[in-house]
């Protein structure tokens, strides 16, 4: 236990939002809290263009507070996607005996995301914050490379992947009669890194045989959403969108449909991969990051190339023309599943990783 131990754990705006990364914050802030801590969540303002001066000088007094002054934090946990809004501070800040402990949580580089001039920028403004950190919590091992190839020591990284259990579970795959249309469910955000307009490009050769569930929020990249709401608009029925759905909701589409079909150009880990395999369903995604180190190509995923909408097509067919390969990777899913972490695993190995004096 980690009775009294002050934390101040910093994200960009507030931490309800539904992606997998503040999913991933919640869930550790909140078993940091359930082992003793006091957590005081810090939500930095991303608005106007003045915002990455003004939250880095916030930031730089809870990371270097005058020697005067009484320490508030012991530890302060910045999620890395902060940027640039805590580059600059954590760059700056003087070590001291008051200083807290910095930990950087790393979901994934965004450097990853990008190419060329843009990606070597945004590396260098990255690598800042590592360097400054005593401290990087990463989620996969693909991540944790990346960083050791970014300069940061191995000594000072811990790989803490995400759990696999928060919707529940289940014992077998979802039933359903031989012959009927496969169930397709994406689960993600209407944005081009996890590219549902190769889906539906692909989905078209699968259309009278299938039915698919898009389901995630579309306010992250207005123009490509609305792109992808005309997309699916072609195929009407056949293709249902929701919007973000509360846990207890997806919880139920997971248990309702037959493949998770996420075409990802990039994944830091990939938290529906492991929910989807929790209640038996096929994967058919990418290689890209660290897809490969949760689901299995071959087993219970089909995992083909970013971008490759012939490819992802051609994934697509098998499963849902082959009653018995579907079967098997559903199986396959389950068997996989409990090997992965649960979500309290997560939660020891992180306070550990932030206390390791109460290794």
């Amino acid at each position: 236990m980690l009775d009294g131990a002050r934390v101040a754990f910093v994200v960009d705006g507030p931490l309800d939002q539904p992606t997998g990364g503040y999913l991933y914050d919640r869930l550790v802030a909140s078993g940091l809290s359930a082992r003793g801590c006091h957590v005081d969540v810090v939500n930095l303002d991303v608005r106007g263009p003045l915002s990455p001066l003004r939250e880095n000088a916030r930031l730089l007094n809870l990371l270097a507070p005058p020697a005067s002054s009484p320490r508030a934090y012991d530890v302060v946990i910045v999620d890395e996607l902060c940027h640039p809004r805590a580059a600059l501070a954590a760059a700056l800040r003087a070590r001291s005996s008051a200083s807290p402990r910095l930990v950087t949580l790393l979901h994934h580089l965004a450097a990853s995301e990008r190419t060329g001039i843009s990606a070597k920028l945004r590396l260098a403004l990255e690598r800042g914050l590592l360097a400054a950190s005593d401290h990087v919590v990463v989620t996969s091992e693909t991540t944790a490379r990346v960083a050791i190839a970014a300069g940061i020591s191995p000594a000072r990284i811990t790989v803490v992947p995400p759990g696999r259990d928060r919707l529940g579970a289940r014992a077998a795959p979802p039933s359903r009669a031989r012959g009927a249309p496969v169930r397709l469910l994406f689960l993600g955000a209407l944005t081009p890194r996890k590219d549902p307009l190769c889906l539906l490009e692909a989905f078209a050769a699968v259309a009278a045989r299938a039915v698919l569930t898009l389901a995630g929020p579309a306010d992250r990249d207005a123009l490509y959403a609305a792109r992808v709401l005309a997309a699916a608009s072609r195929f009407g029925s056949r293709v249902r969108v929701t919007g973000a759905l509360p846990d207890e909701t997806l919880a139920r589409e997971l248990g309702a449909h037959d493949v998770l079909v996420l075409p990802s150009r990039y994944e830091g880990y990939g938290i529906a991969l492991a929910e989807a395999a929790s209640h038996g369903l096929a994967i058919v995604s990418c290689h890209a990051g660290a897809i490969p180190e949760v689901v299995r190509h071959g087993e219970e995923a089909l995992l083909v190339p970013p971008g490759d909408a012939r490819a992802l097509e051609a994934a697509l067919v098998r499963v849902v023309h082959d009653e018995e390969r579907l079967d098997a990777m559903q199986h396959a899913a389950l068997r996989r599943a409990a090997t992965l972490p649960t979500w309290a695993d997560t939660q020891d190995a992180f306070c550990r990783a932030v206390f390791p004096a109460a290794r």
